[in-house]
């Protein structure tokens, strides 16, 4: 009988051993899913970092050329208009006060 609870106690060392084996081998995988998790997340925020950083410079360069072109067709049709205005100013005049005050040139 005696050998019978020896043996029994030897199991249940055993056991206990196993277990808690498994709770050291469980926690470490946690520590290392927690350092997996944490490496994908600054790796992620790093990545997305550098893109949206690349997507605003394409931004601001889109941006630039824009009003780039925007300020030389403006330019451009400003010189028209004075060009406009220069060649008939003085018939715009013209028109411009018979139409303020309804007399008509004879």
């Amino acid at each position: 009988m005696e050998q019978i609870l020896n043996k029994l106690s030897e199991i249940e060392a055993t056991a206990n051993a196993i277990m808690q084996d498994a709770a050291r081998q469980k926690q470490a995988l946690s520590e290392e899913a927690e350092k997996q998790i944490k490496d994908f997340d600054a790796s992620l925020e790093t990545k997305t970092s550098a893109e949206i950083r690349k997507i605003r410079e394409d931004l601001a360069r889109e941006k630039d050329a824009r009003i780039t072109q925007l300020r030389a067709e403006t330019e451009d049709q400003l010189s028209r208009l004075d060009a406009y205005y220069e060649a008939n100013h003085e018939t715009l005049s013209k028109e411009l006060f018979q139409k303020i005050t309804g007399i008509t040139e004879t």
